[in-house]
């Protein structure tokens, strides 16, 4: 970055610590609140939408650590999840970023960027909620969501990989609605405590349930060769 973008990033910067002052003050009302909510927010939707219809929102989510099973999504259905994400990261700049004082000039990060940011951190549930409603975790292949947990890797032939994931199939449909459930849930990046609270069991059961779970779907191809 040369001397004259420095000095631009910098102004930029000061600029928006002015405007953050004056929102805190203010207690996040008033007419330059609700013109400034507004411009982020339809400045929000655009970019995040082009993010998700690219795919490009999945390695920006990765690189955040938030690593998620990228599945096609319709052009319409894009832009639902680009609003949710964009709603639900406002609320997190407001909330953390703003009112919480996370957000500071000291940090170096523009306003507008540090919003997309935690646009970025709400896609991974938005996507996950999306998954489970639209699509239903039964619907799930069993070849797509088990791929990160190991279970059935075929190396012979293509016909010897058609039998592997029949047979994986098998195993997976023979599992209780329950084990079912928390495979697809742990598959899609969830920790044992969260899908503990969607479940309500503790994480420790949760722990043991899809040992239980995976052990099954292992052993069931293996005793049909």
């Amino acid at each position: 970055m040369g001397s004259s973008d420095s000095a631009l990033a910098a102004d930029r910067l000061r600029v928006d610590g002015v405007l953050v002052q004056h929102f805190r003050e203010s207690g996040l009302s008033g007419p330059r609140w609700d013109q400034f909510h507004r411009q982020l927010l339809g400045y929000g939707l655009t970019f995040v939408t082009k993010l998700v219809r690219s795919g490009a929102m999945f390695s920006r989510c990765g690189r955040h650590g938030r690593f998620l099973h990228q599945q096609e999504i319709p052009l319409q259905e894009a832009e639902e999840l680009a609003s949710d994400a964009v709603y639900e990261g406002f609320v997190y700049f407001r909330d953390r970023g703003l009112l919480g004082r996370e957000w500071s000039v000291e940090r170096g990060q523009p306003l507008n960027e540090y919003f997309v940011n935690a646009c970025v951190l709400a896609f991974p549930n938005v996507y996950r909620r999306w998954q489970t409603q639209a699509h239903g975790w039964q619907d799930v292949r069993l070849v797509d969501s088990l791929a990160s947990l190991e279970h059935v890797v075929a190396e012979g032939t293509p016909e010897d990989a058609v039998i592997e994931q029949q047979a994986a199939n098998a195993a997976f449909a023979t599992l209780s609605e329950d084990g079912r459930r928390l495979l697809f849930l742990h598959d899609q990046g969830y920790s044992h405590a969260e899908i503990a609270e969607l479940v309500r069991l503790t994480p420790r059961a949760v722990e043991g349930r899809i040992r239980r779970a995976r052990l099954a779907v292992r052993r069931r191809p293996e005793e049909e060769r």
